[in-house]
């Protein structure tokens, strides 16, 4: 009995999130369909005083800013949940660069936020299609591996 009252409960916590993530992936599209022409308006540069991306690197040239620039245009300017994606960034970053601008020793640690990133966005731009299947393959087996440990030690806990 005390199962499926617990089943139950996960069945409706699972559908409560089935929900909020319906609802987020909605207001990303409507973001994206509103703020395309703000989020195309910045062009393909940016500054250190409106981006906190450029503001991480000291608004340099730096190859990671291209990298990402380049997944942007690519990849995220493409699509609605992209560009809505895109506008939230538009949105929030000024306010963001100028904290991190105000703060110069918070670059390094923007910058190590921004390490995975740099790294997806290099993995996307920068491989062949055969190089993504396999990191992405990788990626997968890394991820069912950790949800069986995860439901493995869910499993050996004592039931209260």
């Amino acid at each position: 009995m005390w199962y499926n009252i617990r089943r139950k409960r996960e069945v409706c916590d699972m559908r409560k999130l089935l929900v909020l993530a319906a609802v987020a992936a909605v207001a990303l599209i409507v973001a994206g369909s509103l703020g395309y022409a703000y989020a195309q308006d910045s062009g393909g540069t940016t500054t250190s005083s409106c981006c906190a991306v450029a503001s991480a690197y000291d608004g340099t040239d730096d190859g990671r800013l291209d990298v990402i620039r380049q997944f942007r245009d690519d990849y995220l300017m493409t699509n609605p949940v992209g560009r809505g994606l895109a506008a939230l960034y538009y949105r929030v970053s000024p306010p963001v660069a100028r904290f991190i601008n105000d703060h110069p020793s918070v670059r390094p640690v923007a910058r190590a936020a921004l390490m995975p990133v740099v790294a997806a966005s290099t993995a996307a731009v920068d491989t062949t299609l055969p190089e993504k299947i396999g990191i992405a393959g990788a990626l997968s087996v890394a991820l069912l591996a950790a949800v069986a440990l995860v439901r493995k030690r869910r499993s050996a806990a004592p039931r209260v």
